[in-house]
């Protein structure tokens, strides 16, 4: 019997140093300080020290969340990622943001391999990284399937998927199981799809024995078992790792245990990833001091309908520039800012694509169409047809909807300005960058003024930030 850890995370984000994590307290929400690489460094360093059969592996988001990331496209981030002792990783949609030449520049230059079955280069249909891996220890062989977001070409600006094509992955990783099959001892998916694809594809593809997921930050505590595959993820922005230990008689799992590990402050730091941290950050310090502004409640988005966070960008919106309506992408990324100070660093952290802001006219039918669209893509019934993040996230709407019905038929009520919507008239729409509307480029207005600056302005002008605590998007 051969043993061996499997140590999971997905979705840092450009999470770099200990910060502020949601948990639920009762019924609300309550803040604890969790993350970063400083402490996950020495948690793998020291499981490593004491086992030689430790495999770990990275989910995907690794590139893109924070300022530092973002301004210099990923390669503030490698140095640090030098020292972290991974074995593999799996690009996530964001990590798509810098362009393939970008991409493929930062995954050369990494110490462990890049993995997706899924992505091609459009013009000869090779493989724009390796399909999967082998990993040897002593009496055990690991295939490693890695398989990236599916959707990047349908949801995300085209700029992310320029030259390359991207498919579901069902057929490709079916390839993968053949082709490891008798030649390893367990077969592993290393998956940034999310939590109910990742699932649905256990149940249609044969022969996986673990699945790492990644994407839609689920924080799984036990692993769900399907078709004989377990299927685990670890929350987000590097405050939690998964841990599985399993037994291996042959080639079948005789026994296992997991842990979500929440990298806390009851962990060690490393003092070399420390510095290299530090290095990282220390160029923001002016941005980290500057205070734009405050709030009184919680900004997260932890919640599925609307977030605090979220309503801070969009009351932005709709206070620059007077419109009816103003919308933002339902991003699950950010962590959470306490009540009180926000800084310019925080706000980069809100919203780190920064977005130009654009106006349009949207009729109340196309409206109509737009969100029920989005809910689709947020409850389809079929797995493979959940391509959004949360739902859209609005200003000056209100929507009641039945989130199981029908695509098309799921909205019940939806208000402007607190009136029945009136679907020939004509409404001006505020937003932010390509990936919101997409598919509307040529009836959007830009308008050269970004989003930080947007919500800068706002904090200035209306003071503290309130959350309204009246519920604008509910599912009945």
């Amino acid at each position: 019997m051969s043993k061996l850890t499997i140590i999971q995370q997905n979705d840092t984000h450009g999470s770099l140093e200990l910060h502020n994590e949601l948990f639920w307290q009762g019924d609300e929400p309550v803040l604890r300080k969790t993350g970063g690489l400083t402490r996950i460094s020495q948690y793998i360093k020291d499981l490593k020290a004491q086992n030689e059969h430790v495999l770990f592996l990275d989910g995907g988001d690794l590139f893109h969340g924070t300022l530092p990331l973002v301004e210099s496209k990923g390669d503030s981030l490698l140095p640090a990622l030098g020292k972290m002792e991974l074995d593999g990783w799996v690009p996530g949609n964001w990590d798509f943001a810098y362009g393939k030449e970008q991409l493929a520049a930062l995954n050369e230059r990494l110490p462990f391999p890049g993995l997706a079955c899924n992505v091609k280069e459009e013009q000869t249909g090779e493989p724009f990284m390796k399909p999967y891996m082998i990993k040897e220890f002593e009496g055990v062989k690991v295939g490693i399937i890695g398989l990236t977001y599916p959707f990047v070409d349908e949801t995300m600006p085209d700029s992310f998927s320029k030259g390359l094509t991207f498919s579901k992955g069902i057929e490709e990783t079916r390839a993968c199981v053949k082709e490891l099959k008798g030649q390893v001892d367990l077969v592993m998916l290393v998956s940034h799809m999310g939590l109910p694809l990742d699932v649905e594809l256990a149940t249609i593809v044969d022969g996986i024995d673990i699945i790492l997921s990644g994407h839609s930050h689920d924080r799984i505590e036990q692993p769900i078992t399907v078709n004989g595959t377990l299927v685990v993820q670890a929350g987000s922005s590097a405050s939690f790792l998964g841990k599985l230990e399993i037994s291996l008689n042959g080639s079948r799992i005789s026994d296992y245990q997991y842990e979500l590990v929440a990298v806390d402050e009851s962990l060690p730091e490393n003092e070399e990833m420390a510095v290299a941290v530090s290095e990282i950050l220390n160029r923001y310090q002016k941005e980290r001091e500057n205070v734009v502004g405050r709030t009184d409640t919680i900004l997260h988005r932890m919640t599925l309908n609307e977030a605090p966070m979220d309503k801070l960008i969009t009351d932005a919106y709709r206070h620059a520039f007077d419109c009816d309506l103003a919308f933002s992408h339902g991003w699950r990324y950010g962590t959470p800012i306490p009540a009180g100070k926000i800084t310019e660093f925080d706000l980069h952290t809100i919203i780190p694509t920064n977005p130009e802001m654009f106006t349009m006219e949207m009729s109340g039918e196309r409206l109509l169409k737009a969100f029920e669209k989005n809910l689709e893509m947020v409850f389809s019934r079929n797995p493979f047809k959940q391509k959004g993040g949360y739902i859209l996230r609005s200003s000056g709407l209100f929507i009641a909807f039945k989130p199981y019905n029908p695509e098309g038929n799921r909205i019940q009520k939806l208000l402007v300005g607190g009136k029945e919507i009136d679907l020939k008239k004509k409404y001006k729409i505020a937003g932010g960058g390509k990936q919101l509307f997409k598919g509307a480029e040529a009836d959007k207005t830009y308008h050269g003024v970004h989003a930080v600056e947007v919500i800068k302005q706002f904090l200035e002008e209306k003071g503290t930030f309130k959350m309204d605590g009246e519920p604008k998007i509910i599912s009945i």
